[in-house]
């Protein structure tokens, strides 16, 4: 059994990163950037008025209330037609280019208008106030997006701002999920006494594609060798085999000798963590296999911490697990595994602190305590319990900024 860290150590060494592809910038979102990106202007690419107002020589103005000459006005998207001059204003718009001779923008707010031709500046405004001045944000050439980084609408917002109608990104792998056991039926099906309902198959496939991956669903199998081997060859094309189930030493987990006899290595088959000790990962050629046990909470928390990483890694993103952050625990918690444990439990922000509270379970196979969390508090194996008011840290789930205001 290795550790958490040795296990991650190795996905991450064994999980190779797969070749870049191009796409539009309208398909760019939620994939990892496989290059440097440039920016082919300065940004502003000039003197920009941050203000709706009027655009003047500070100096005009250092006696407020001053009376001055509007000799133009200046929209965005129009370049000015004559500069500022002693005494004089233009009437300029937020966005809009700063005259010649101008020093600073009076915001609207601050001025009276007199009659066509004249403003009143009612109060002083001092030198390059409201004027984001050229390339003050980024000069032509420099990286305004670096390779690895997962693109959000912010970051698609930046490389249209480079000109960049299309990006090289990471290729999305091709995940197979299957999930095994005679126990499992269709979610549309009525479990008859002894049976449940295939809830790892959809968590699993909504985790991969969550991640960035294309996936391809496998079904389920039933604890019999020659249709869990005929339901692995399958997936044999994917660049990742994710099977939950059948991965214990009970005499009907047999995915362990399914992937061996179809050519896999083993790298490890446990991990000292709980939930999810028994966690299989091997590799056949290009493909690489993940065994998640067959317990709900523990699939989706192994996944998280591993599969997860993999996926992202693959995609050649520089950030592959979760936020880790330290939170005040407001109920005792405990863990006499001998194994690292991971608590659902629900984090919030508190009086300016960070705080959590367990979430109430029954173990791993309780999907809607799993539900509930927004993150996993940790306790390392040697840490058999933590009190109110200690210490802890904790793995941030992706639900994390989601708070329905249940009281912790």
């Amino acid at each position: 059994m290795i550790t958490v860290e040795q296990a991650l150590e190795i996905v991450l060494r064994e999980a190779r990163v797969l070749p870049g592809e191009e796409v539009g910038l309208e398909d760019a979102a939620a994939r990892v950037l496989a290059e440097d990106v440039r920016s082919d202007v300065d940004l502003p690419p000039f003197d920009r008025s941050a203000m709706d107002g009027y655009a003047l020589r500070a100096a005009d103005v250092a006696g407020a209330p001053a009376a001055l000459e509007v000799v133009g006005e200046v929209r965005a998207g129009q370049w000015p037609s004559r500069p500022v001059g002693p005494g004089q204003a233009v009437r300029i718009m937020t966005g809009a280019p700063v005259p010649e001779g101008a020093t600073a923008v009076q915001q609207v707010e601050k001025t009276r208008p007199l009659d066509e031709f004249r403003v009143t500046i009612l109060s002083p405004v001092s030198a390059g106030a409201n004027i984001a001045p050229r390339a003050s944000e980024v000069s032509e050439g420099d990286v305004v997006m670096e390779r690895g980084r997962l693109l959000d609408p912010a970051a698609v917002a930046v490389l249209a701002s480079a000109g960049r109608a299309r990006v090289r990104v990471g290729r999305r792998p091709d995940v197979g999920v299957l999930v095994t056991g005679d126990e499992v039926v269709d979610v549309g099906a009525s479990p008859r006494p002894g049976q449940i309902r295939n809830t790892n198959g959809p968590a699993v496939c909504a985790l991969a594609r969550a991640a960035g991956a294309k996936v391809q669903v496998l079904g389920v199998a039933p604890d019999d060798s020659t249709q869990l081997e005929d339901a692995l060859r399958r997936g044999l094309a994917a660049d990742v085999l994710v099977v939950s189930g059948g991965v214990s030493a009970g005499d009907y987990d047999l995915v362990l000798p399914a992937l061996e006899e179809l050519g896999f290595t083993f790298l490890f088959t446990k991990v000292a963590i709980k939930p999810g000790a028994p966690l299989v990962f091997a590799r056949r050629g290009d493909t690489l296999a993940f065994g998640l046990p067959g317990n709900p909470v523990s699939a989706q928390v192994t996944f998280d911490l591993f599969v997860r990483a993999a996926l992202l890694h693959m995609q050649g993103a520089r950030v592959v697990s979760r936020p880790r952050v330290g939170v005040e625990l407001l109920a005792p918690v405990a863990n006499h595994s001998g194994r690292r444990a991971h608590v659902p439990a629900r984090v919030r922000w508190e009086d300016g602190r960070l705080v959590a509270r367990p979430v109430r379970s029954m173990g791993s196979g309780d999907l809607v305590a799993h539900a509930r969390a927004n993150a996993l508090v940790v306790l390392d194996a040697d840490r058999t319990e933590a009190g109110v008011g200690e210490k802890a840290e904790a793995v941030l789930l992706g639900r994390f900024m989601e708070d329905d205001g249940a009281p912790l």
